[in-house]
């Protein structure tokens, strides 16, 4: 019974072994339903590379962005844990580890244009045709098995615009979230633009984000505010000058 229980173990290092990288691709498409997929994927399950790719938000076509390799972290193994590093074009993206205490990533550093990264979100704001420059990095981010998830996360957002205001640069703008046991709370300000915009909001676990804040800018461009943000803006003193509450007041 124990050479039969050896050898099926041995039988099953060696399938996993020679794992194909495209299971990569398999598990990128079902944690994004469908929004993320890795193509021209090559290599294994333990060390290979592909091609990040973003579906447009009409699901018809991929747009690859990033260029990314993934290598098997051995010593997580002594932790009763599975880890892999992530980088693209040589440069560290990251690190990725499951165990018994859940799934935890440390050292994020990720950059993608703004369309890519946004049009897979499932709402009608993120398919506005967003352009610019994003970088979210996270030195540590831990989600425990019941998905309370702690740690801390920087998005910085460059040259933000979108091609429903042709010829209009909206700014430079940075989001921090700081998570403890689920609970999210998070900050955005302008670093620099001719939008402003300024506030803070929280998102209890399992319960709906808020959001206070601050927009201001040429009247004549914020105008017509009020009338697409869902009763979310309303003016407040001088002209383009805006209060942002959510869920609105």
């Amino acid at each position: 019974m124990r050479k039969l229980l050896f050898l099926a173990a041995l039988t099953l290092a060696l399938l996993l072994a020679k794992a194909p990288a495209g299971l990569v691709d398999g598990l990128v498409k079902r944690l994004t339903d469908g929004g993320l997929r890795l193509q021209q994927a090559e290599g294994s399950l333990w060390h290979g590379r592909g091609i990040l790719a973003s579906r447009d938000a009409g699901g018809r076509s991929l747009t690859p962005w990033l260029p990314l390799a993934w290598d098997f972290e051995a010593a997580a193994l002594t932790r009763l844990a599975i880890s892999w590093s992530f980088s693209s074009s040589g440069k560290p993206v990251g690190v990725i580890e499951a165990g018994p205490g859940g799934l935890g990533v440390t050292q994020l550093a990720l950059h993608a244009p703004a369309d890519a990264a946004l049009s897979p979100i499932p709402h009608p704001a993120a398919r506005a045709g967003w352009q610019g420059d994003l970088t979210l990095e996270a030195p540590r981010w831990h989600c425990p098995p019941d998905g309370r998830c702690s740690g801390d996360a920087r998005l910085l957002w460059r040259g933000a615009r979108s091609a429903l205001f042709p010829g209009r640069q909206f700014g430079d703008y940075e989001i921090r979230v700081n998570a403890q046991a689920g609970n999210l709370h998070y900050t955005l300000q302008t670093l620099a633009g001719a939008v402003i915009a300024n506030g803070q909001g929280d998102a209890p676990f399992g319960q709906m984000p808020r959001f206070d804040g601050t927009l201001s800018g040429d009247p004549e461009f914020l105008g017509r505010l009020p009338a697409i943000a869902g009763g979310a803006a309303r003016p407040a003193g001088p002209p383009g000058h805006f209060e942002i509450h959510w869920p609105p007041r």
